[in-house]
């Protein structure tokens, strides 16, 4: 398994579009293509955005963004010390109601389940969150 991990002891939203450049850079060097690279910066740029707004009220906080390459398949771990939060948990939005009709958020939840193949969510031992972005056979594995 190869990975690649930015680590930021106190994270702000002037931190995101850092994040993301290392996303594309890390999906890429990891051999996925741009699209893939694209769907995880969405993905993730979302909820690194509600940790930030949401778990820490705005103010810097602990986040750790994990690009891992295991077989053909390509992960992200995105690892926080906000209050416990589990965002597989929200439902899915009507999308078949009118614009004015839909609550407001939700879409963002959507929008990660959409991009990846698999949105999974735990707490780890030492009691931060840890969601996990997965993305299915999109690297070529290597010959022996």
């Amino acid at each position: 398994m190869k990975s690649l991990s930015i680590a930021y002891s106190s994270a702000t939203i002037r931190d995101l579009n850092d994040i993301r450049e290392f996303l594309e850079q890390a999906t890429l060097s990891l051999g996925g293509d741009e699209d893939v690279a694209g769907d995880f910066v969405l993905a993730v740029n979302e909820a690194v955005t509600n940790t930030l707004l949401h778990g820490y009220n705005e103010q810097p906080g602990y986040v750790v963004v994990s690009v891992e390459a295991e077989g053909g398949d390509l992960l992200v771990r995105l690892i926080d010390g906000a209050p416990h939060f589990d965002p597989t948990t929200v439902p899915p939005p009507d999308i078949s109601l009118p614009l004015e009709e839909r609550p407001l958020g939700g879409l963002g939840v959507h929008m990660m389940r959409r991009l990846t193949d698999e949105l999974n969510y735990s707490v780890s031992k030492d009691g931060l969150n840890q969601l996990t972005f997965l993305k299915r056979g999109v690297l070529g594995v290597p010959q022996p």
